[in-house]
């Protein structure tokens, strides 16, 4: 590998903090590198002596991986990773769209000590597979199946008069003080109580479980044992809810999970606690995604008055917003999957067990489908955005992603309008962009309503 290249991805995105709002993240993807951007890349000998360093847990990404991610669909369709023993990165939206949907590449990954994992390179320390995303068809499609009216468009637009009410919750505790972190107060405020109330567990426990999914999550993959502490702390959490709900039964007023779930089957069997409490432990990873790609958002909106100004002058955009703002910044960046056989992606023969980095977060800039990709375009078409997955592993929370975004934004548009970062420096981003993406800190002012 060319070793400008090699610095190039290795040393990005160190921390510039204006990189991270303009047309960037993204902005200037580096300048060409000699013998980078043939049509096809080479055939690799047994040691892969061309192969490059990415490492989706390297800190210098976790402001601006996307230049990285441009050097790398710029060098050839399917380059080799040498982290952390080695796999193969699907960042051109071809090659990310087939890893995707084709069934010869599996979430389902085993560990040495026989833990079915495989979402992340390398795992991140939870102490099972999450059903139904480390689970493959047909298996993952049943518990799809349960899941899916749970979480359909159609309850997520009854649902919307609560999430409104959320949101305008949550702004109206804050907007008389004229400044507050939006993170703290709104974007992960909102989701984080809608995911309790879909857990059965009370609102004011969410600031509890955020923090423990956040020591859980980056931990790993440097202390797996911490991680796997935390996750566990989560785990009883869940359980204790779970045993309570077994020993006293639902109510009919029950609108959580637990009913669905405790009734459910799955070939003919009852849903065992271990499944269960992996699909509440995944939705609780729901909350992250959601605040950061809202935080994001409104931090490139406070540094685009012109942007954010015609969202403020028609709303109705603000759905628009939501894709547009979903495919620029992808709050998670990628999943991996394990080739269950020997196949063909990118014009490279893989072999069975090697692991691929899909990276969501690259194919959607692929110049070759969204023009000026780095550029947030509400005019633009983002029907192939890859932000919730492609699939059987589809995300099945993207109709309330989509939801708790819009009336978080509608709410903070309408009622403090001229919201400004009030410290740039204080802006914060998840250290680690192997999990989420995005901002975790947005301390803002604002005109007060009067009284």
């Amino acid at each position: 590998m060319d070793a400008d290249l090699d610095d190039q991805l290795t040393n990005t995105g160190n921390g510039a903090a204006g990189s991270a709002a303009g047309s960037a993240p993204g902005g200037d993807p580096g300048g060409a590198v000699s013998g980078v951007g043939a049509p096809g890349c080479p055939v690799l000998p047994a040691a892969r002596s061309d192969a490059v360093d990415f490492d989706s847990h390297d800190p210098s990404l976790a402001q601006d991986p996307f230049p990285a991610y441009a050097r790398l669909r710029s060098r050839c369709p399917l380059p080799w990773s040498r982290a952390w023993g080695g796999f193969w990165v699907a960042g051109r939206h071809a090659e990310a769209s087939e890893a995707g949907r084709d069934g010869v590449f599996r979430t389902g990954h085993v560990l040495p000590d026989g833990t079915l994992q495989g979402v992340t390179i390398p795992p991140l320390g939870q102490t099972g597979r999450l059903v139904p995303l480390e689970e493959d068809s047909p298996r993952n499609l049943k518990f799809r199946r349960l899941l899916s009216s749970f979480y359909s468009a159609g309850r997520v637009r009854e649902r919307m008069p609560e999430l409104r009410r959320l949101a305008r919750e949550s702004v109206d505790a804050v907007v008389a003080e004229g400044a507050c972190d939006l993170v703290t107060a709104v974007t992960q405020r909102v989701p984080g109580i809608a995911t309790m109330r879909d857990l059965g567990l009370p609102d004011d426990r969410w600031p509890e479980l955020v923090s423990l999914v956040h020591r859980a999550l980056l931990a790993a993959p440097h202390d797996l044992p911490g991680a796997r502490d935390h996750a566990q702390r989560i785990t009883m959490v869940l359980v204790e809810e779970l045993d309570v709900r077994r020993e006293e039964g639902c109510s009919r007023t029950d609108r959580s999970l637990f009913p669905l779930l405790l009734d459910a089957t799955v070939d003919g069997e009852p849903v065992s606690d271990e499944d269960i409490l992996s699909m509440l432990y995944l939705i609780l990873l729901g909350i992250d995604p959601v605040s950061s790609l809202t935080a994001t958002a409104l931090l490139h909106l406070a540094e685009h008055p012109a942007l954010k100004a015609r969202l403020v002058a028609d709303p109705a955009l603000i759905p628009r917003a939501a894709e547009e703002y979903a495919r620029w910044m992808s709050p998670v960046q990628g999943t991996s999957r394990t080739a269950a056989g020997d196949t063909g992606l990118g014009g490279r023969t893989l072999r069975a067990g090697e692991r691929v980095f899909v990276s969501w977060a690259s194919a959607n800039r692929d110049e070759t489908v969204f023009p000026d990709p780095d550029t947030v375009d509400l005019d633009r078409d983002t029907s192939g955005h890859l932000a919730f997955g492609a699939g059987s592993h589809y995300c099945l929370g993207a109709p309330l992603a989509r939801a708790l975004f819009t009336v978080m934004l509608e709410e903070i548009l309408t009622r403090i309008p001229d919201y400004r970062v009030s410290d740039r420096d204080a802006v914060s981003w998840f250290p680690d962009i192997t999990s989420f993406y995005g901002v975790t800190s947005l301390p803002v002012r604002f005109t007060p309503p009067s009284p």
